[in-house]
């Protein structure tokens, strides 16, 4: 097979999509529903004129990137539809209140409400629901407003990747065809880490490195069982758990210590942190009510959709006969061998699609039986229907348009051989270091499309190719590149400009954001060099 040619003029070409999608971003504010077509013809075009594609190449590399992007939007969808139908319900509100009320002390509110809570809200929602919810709440707490506003945007970040049902993973696994048990544990490792750095963030945001020495044990516990428990389940390929049971272990973790600490016990290393806190009491910016009212479901009823969730999952994986049934209908698509005028060549594959055991499909039947069980017990309000569908259209449009295009861009890219002659160019710069550089170009990439799984579909390819390219492991490459993509979440401006409107703070974006660069560079730059040295080895 010849070899492409790399040339300054054939790497600007390869470069030119990406590029291209960066600025319509970056400088003229285009989402990722305009950008997205704009980035899938001028990789059509390009791979036409500088790399000899022909409409065959073209229509196998479309309906391939087609058929990968339904595989994501099938579970962005009944996500979206999960998340509106609890949150219709009011069960969120009462999650909230819930927690809000257990505990008057500053760390332990920002450990369970910005950290936990977050996390959970990332792993069942995503799409900025978290900075929505949780900014409030603790504005409501007393914290000043741009440290509530801060703290949610920084402590949901670790669990972005295989948050919202693992959409970002499978984004992931869908362009780059790498194994997903191996590049699901490399990514939730090191994932995992950034979750330890973040519990220590978010209690040094609040007041330095006082409650971290007051709050060491606790700290510690909480965000080690949230990595361990996101890296066991995706040891088990339970990717659509992990971040959401990940979250939920420790929200429960943080209620059972914030209980514990009302008592009289020793701290035993800031385990249990002495509670009344020692800090001067605060007056509410915005007060919330921190106890039921009548007629509001109690914690265990609001979680009740999420406790089907995971019985849903858990059966239908468990359960072989159940499995089995679930799985018979799946449509399986072929894609030819296609070669391109200058001999790239890629061979013929086939993807298959589970319809019923497929994950979207179990997110699917848990919004079913969340809607069940919450107009059973009374808290369905008569005609919440069409304003949930009315929502999850809102959001799930623009989505699909930018994730639907931005994969068929990745496939025209990977059958031309465009990302290999881009991965070949950056290899003789970077070099050896580019390992070093791998989160920055998660983290650059989901800042600019402000979506984890934008960044993974735009890059991810990239990634893969380069690490083959350098003879490294190509699932630690990918997982560096969503681990910075995660990280990066905390300042992408859609998010920072989400969390600024509801916590009334319309015009300081750039105070939030400078506040919050100051965690996730430093976090990036660990990520990468962790993952150097692992290659290294």
């Amino acid at each position: 097979m010849p070899a492409l040619q790399l040339s300054l003029l054939s790497w600007l070409a390869a470069a030119l999509p990406l590029a291209l999608i960066l600025i319509l971003m970056v400088y003229f504010r285009w989402g990722g529903a305009k950008a997205g077509p704009a980035g899938a013809v001028t990789a059509a075009l390009g791979a036409v004129f500088f790399f000899g594609a022909d409409a065959t190449v073209l229509g196998v590399a479309a309906w391939k990137g087609v058929i990968l992007s339904v595989y994501v939007l099938y579970i962005i969808w009944p996500a979206l539809l999960l998340y509106h139908v609890v949150e219709g319900s009011g069960a969120i509100r009462s999650i909230g209140v819930g927690v809000a009320a257990l505990t008057q002390d500053h760390i332990l509110q920002l450990l369970i409400l910005g950290f936990a809570f977050s996390s959970f809200l990332q792993g069942v929602a995503g799409f900025g629901v978290p900075v929505a919810v949780v900014a409030p709440l603790l504005i409501g707490l007393g914290f000043p407003p741009v440290q509530a506003t801060a703290v949610p945007l920084l402590g949901h970040s670790w669990a972005v990747t295989m948050g919202d049902l693992a959409s970002s993973f499978q984004a992931l696994v869908a362009v780059t065809g790498l194994p997903p048990r191996a590049l699901g544990l490399w990514t939730a490792l090191f994932l995992g880490v950034a979750c330890i750095l973040t519990g220590f963030c978010v209690a040094h945001l609040h007041a330095g490195f006082r409650p971290i020495r007051r709050c060491l044990g606790a700290i510690l516990i909480l965000s080690l069982s949230m990595a361990g428990t996101q890296i066991i389940l995706a040891y088990l390929e339970a990717w659509i758990l992990a971040s959401f049971c990940a979250g939920m272990v420790g929200l429960a973790l943080s209620l059972l210590l914030a209980k514990l600490s009302r008592g009289e016990r020793a701290s035993l290393f800031g385990l249990f942190p002495h509670w009344p806190p020692p800090y001067q009491q605060r007056t509410p910016h915005r007060p919330i009510a921190t106890e039921f009212k009548k007629g509001e479901m109690g914690f265990h009823l609001a979680f009740s959709a999420y406790y089907t969730l995971i019985v849903i999952v858990a059966a239908a994986t468990l359960i072989p006969p159940l499995h089995e049934a679930l799985n018979v209908f799946h449509p399986v698509f072929h894609f030819p061998r296609t070669v391109t005028a200058l001999g790239w060549e890629i061979e013929a594959s086939r993807y298959t699609l589970s319809l019923f055991g497929h994950p979207g499909a179990y997110l699917l039947y848990t919004a079913l039986a969340g809607w069940a069980i919450y107009r059973a017990t009374g808290h369905w309000a008569k005609g919440e229907w069409p304003i949930v569908l009315q929502r999850t259209v809102v959001e799930g449009i623009p989505t699909s348009i930018g994730v639907l295009c931005m994969v068929v861009m990745a496939m025209v890219m990977s059958y031309s051989g465009m990302t290999v002659l881009l991965a070949r160019g950056t290899i003789s710069v970077a070099g050896g270091i580019y390992p070093l550089l791998s989160p920055l170009v998660g983290l650059v990439g989901c800042f600019v499309t402000g979506s984890n799984v934008n960044s993974n579909v735009l890059f991810g390819a990239l990634q893969r190719d380069i690490a083959f390219l350098l003879e490294k492991n190509p699932a630690i490459i990918a997982a560096l590149q969503t681990t910075g993509g995660a990280l990066g979440s905390m300042i992408a401006p859609a998010k920072v400009l989400v969390a600024c409107a509801t916590a009334g703070l319309q015009g300081k974006e750039g105070e939030v954001m400078r506040l919050v660069m100051r965690y996730c560079l430093p976090m990036t730059v660990i990520i990468g060099l962790l993952g150097w040295v692992v290659l290294s080895l």
